[in-house]
């Protein structure tokens, strides 16, 4: 277990740069790596944060592309699933339509998912605010690099880099979606996920270490 941030950037350092086996085939197996070297167990999205004692999740990224901040179903409107079977899939931001017609919009106190001038489903800013601060108000962000199995071995993955950020501003998380820098997509029974590229959702924080 975890109790101090010192003890974090510590355990962090006897892992990072060794090169470790991924056993596991889900799409989390990295993450879930990681938990297991860092405390010796895989917490999992249901026993709040991955390092209770100090209040603060981690995220693993070993792509070029977007990051899953959480997965928030609307609070009003469409459920994801009904909107997946009568609209397909889809992945909205703020500053264009896509290719469907679909586009995340801001007005008010509302955040929504509109199809032509439709609001379909929605949140309040405040809702958004509240879940951001309860799913992270810290988080250590990790950029791994891993390498596919092959015929002679398994997937390995290596932990190069760790960022610490400290008190996340909510209020800087609904600029990013107001400036198109957060992508929400709609899977049906997959539910509704708000992503970002790492260097984004560092940017909601106070501190950086």
């Amino acid at each position: 277990m975890i109790n101090t941030f010192q003890e974090l950037h510590n355990r962090f350092d006897a892992i990072t740069n060794s090169v470790h086996k991924v056993t596991r085939s889900s799409n989390g197996a990295v993450g879930e790596l990681f938990e297991e070297l860092m405390q010796g167990e895989i917490v999992g999205n249901d026993r709040g944060a991955d390092f209770a004692n100090i209040n603060t999740e981690a995220k693993v990224h070993h792509g070029s592309g977007v990051t899953t901040a959480f997965t928030f179903a609307p609070t009003k409107g469409m459920r994801p699933r009904h909107f997946k079977d009568q609209f397909g899939g889809s992945c909205v931001r703020t500053t264009k339509r896509n290719g469907k017609g679909h586009q995340l919009n801001i007005r008010g106190n509302k955040v929504s998912v509109k199809v032509g001038n439709s609001s379909m489903m929605s949140w309040t800013i405040a809702e958004l605010e509240a879940r951001i601060t309860e799913k992270m108000p810290n988080l250590a962000i990790v950029k791994a690099t891993k390498v596919k199995a092959t015929k002679k071995g398994k997937a390995t993955v290596t932990f190069d880099r760790m960022a610490v950020c400290r008190n996340v501003i909510a209020s800087r998380f609904i600029d990013s979606i107001r400036n198109g820098d957060v992508v929400v997509e709609i899977r049906g029974s997959r539910g509704t996920i708000f992503r970002a590229y790492p260097s984004v959702i560092e940017g909601w924080f106070e501190v950086l270490h």
